[in-house]
């Protein structure tokens, strides 16, 4: 009897301690999943608009820089034979517009628009945060009557915008509001304005003469 109630005894033990054990084991705690990198917006300190006439082929280049961003000195504006923001085309003449994105302050200066290029899926220029239409994607700027067409495909052949044809058919009276903004849209780029944020914007004023 004495044997018997030993061997119940230590069976008790055994059984307490793998409980014991099982239950330190369920909880011990799971280990967290690390979060992904940050993806950090490249710096543009500089936009550079190349317009070339294809009725007369000379090139206009247009430059908005602010090299200490935000809140530091004031943007300028310049370019060839231009030291302000407005932009002046001819009407019925075509022009090709090319837009390069810098940040200057890196030394070799990066360009910017050769990424912006490379994920073309997942960015896009606005003109007058007007969503484009049709395809190849185009835009219609009521004020000036200018039609954009998008030139540059990304690889779901949608616009991007780096290049474009600009045209208008008459002159307009005034100078007209003409923002240029490119939008960062990973995985939901599908022409609509709304989804993203903004890399860089900057508004010009544009004149048909």
């Amino acid at each position: 009897m004495k044997t018997t109630i030993t061997t119940i005894a230590i069976l008790a033990m055994v059984a307490f301690t793998f409980t014991a054990c099982k239950k330190d084991k369920k909880e011990e705690p799971t280990p967290e999943t690390p979060a992904p990198p940050t993806n950090e917006s490249e710096l543009i300190t500089t936009l550079k608009l190349s317009l070339r006439d294809t009725v007369s082929n000379t090139t206009t280049e247009y430059v908005f820089s602010d090299l200490d961003g935000d809140g530091g000195n004031p943007a300028i504006f310049g370019g060839t034979n231009q030291s302000d923001s407005v932009i002046n085309i001819t009407a019925n003449h075509v022009y090709e517009a090319t837009i390069l994105l810098l940040d200057q302050t890196k030394s070799p200066i990066d360009t910017i628009s050769n990424e912006v290029e490379e994920e073309g899926a997942d960015h896009l220029f606005f003109f007058n945060s007007t969503a484009p239409t049709g395809t190849p994607y185009s835009v219609y700027l009521p004020n000036s009557m200018t039609t954009i067409k998008y030139l540059d495909l990304d690889a779901n052949n949608r616009g991007i915008g780096l290049s474009t044809l600009w045209t208008a058919p008459t002159m307009s009276m005034s100078k007209s509001p003409l923002v240029i903004e490119l939008k960062h849209q990973p995985d939901v780029k599908d022409g609509s304005y709304a989804p993203g944020e903004t890399d860089i914007q900057v508004t010009f004023k544009l004149k048909v003469n």
